[in-house]
């Protein structure tokens, strides 16, 4: 009996030991919140390094936090688990014919570095580089793009962040109920996390670079010329996209949140009741509402996105893009050949170019989203002639010269 004891109890022992072996092998770091434990990861060709994942940078934006700007952390017990991706905020998988996926406590960011402090001399702090993802500003997440390229050979701390995506993120009343654009506003809130805890992790608060493709491009430009993003990086990187692409900038989302509040059954004469009945709905409704905006081969591909703020305490953005003057820092802009594609593939792959020809004056606003920019019908209608016209010439949207429909695409992307 006692050998049988002593061979449980030095198999517990073991088990103890090795358990304890692994935890003092996890990174971990302290950040303004609490411990937070990671893990290991390598590269592509087998670089070790540390990654920390899903932590959260401000409070879930859940109940009465929904249509509210980032509220601040609450600090934690214990260590935070930080080798599980944070969920995606709410928005449609285009695999999957838009199912909406997600959740709405989603206000989480990744870090991944090649070297945490304790492993290199005090004081020797590398860039940053914080990447936004794209997807038009209604899908996407942050964990979907990783450095385990960038960091095989290079030194600098990597972040990628989670924003509110769609009518959650971006739903407005127009006054100082819901001033809108709330997801830009998530970005600020993580843009701030990184300059009070970058450091424990290895990264210069003082040397940060913010990227982004697509969407991700167009939120960088908008901290370019935000107020609320002053000093809070201090180099540009954007790849295809800009504040200034038709899509990338939303009007009327007053009326389009009125217009959602009244498709489910909310009252809309007056804006605290509209964002109250709005709190109390379904949050997957709420975002796979966008849908209703989308009138033709999910044309306009992005109809919740930035706007200018007519109200509110702290304006993310106060006036349109162009009338904003950007901050003088270092910035990289690029594109690349055809990407007009992406947007022309649905008419393509999908018989619409026949639609498309048939109903060319009708569907070209939807398409360029210029319905709201232009409302006298007679002055789209001329726009949507002088493109075809630009284009096409007299020939008609074919297999034969789709090239055209994706250099128009590009153009205006």
């Amino acid at each position: 009996m006692k050998k049988a004891c002593r061979i449980v109890l030095s198999l517990y022992l073991f088990i103890e030991c090795n358990l304890s072996c692994l935890a003092s092998d996890t990174p971990k770091v302290h950040v303004n919140s609490g411990e937070i434990a990671g893990e290991y990861q390598y590269t592509y060709n087998g670089r070790k390094i540390s990654s920390f994942l899903g932590i959260p940078y401000a409070s879930p934006p859940i109940q009465n936090y929904r249509f509210k700007e980032p509220q601040p952390l609450k600090p934690w017990l214990g260590i935070w688990n930080a080798t599980i991706p944070g969920n995606a905020c709410l928005g449609p998988d285009y695999k999957s014919n838009f199912k909406i996926i997600g959740q709405e406590d989603c206000l989480y960011l990744n870090v991944y570095t090649p070297k945490l402090p304790q492993e290199s001399t005090p004081g020797d702090l590398m860039n940053v580089v914080v990447y936004i993802h794209g997807g038009a500003f209604i899908s996407g997440e942050g964990i979907s793009s990783g450095p385990l390229y960038l960091l095989d050979t290079n030194d600098f701390v990597y972040v990628s962040i989670n924003y509110r995506l769609g009518v959650l993120g971006f739903a407005s009343t127009g006054d100082n109920v819901l001033p809108g654009n709330n997801g830009m506003k998530d970005q600020v809130a993580a843009l701030k996390w990184v300059q009070q805890n970058i450091a424990v992790f290895g990264g210069n608060p003082n040397s940060v670079t913010i990227a982004g493709m697509s969407a991700g491009a167009s939120s960088v430009h908008y901290h370019i010329i935000s107020p609320m993003s002053k000093g809070l990086f201090h180099r540009a990187i954007l790849q295809s996209g800009s504040a200034f692409c038709h899509w990338s900038y939303t009007e009327n989302v007053d009326q389009k949140t009125k217009y959602i509040a009244s498709l489910l059954g909310c009252p809309t004469n007056n804006s605290v009741d509209i964002v109250e009945c709005l709190r109390s709905r379904p949050a997957t409704e709420i975002a796979k509402s966008f849908l209703n905006f989308m009138p033709w081969k999910y044309n306009p591909f992005s109809p919740f996105g930035p706007t200018v703020e007519v109200a509110g305490d702290e304006k993310f953005l106060p006036d349109i893009p162009e009338k904003l003057i950007p901050y003088d820092i270092p910035v990289l802009i690029s594109v690349t050949q055809d990407e007009g594609l992406i947007l022309a593939v649905y008419i393509i792959y999908e018989n619409g170019l026949d639609e498309l020809n048939n109903n060319w004056n009708e569907y070209l606003p939807h398409l360029l989203d210029y319905n709201y920019t232009i409302s006298n019908e007679n002055q789209r209608t001329k726009i949507a002639q002088d493109i075809k016209k630009f284009y096409f010439g007299d020939q008609k949207v074919s297999k034969e010269t789709v090239g055209n429909l994706v250099e128009y695409q590009l153009c205006f992307r």
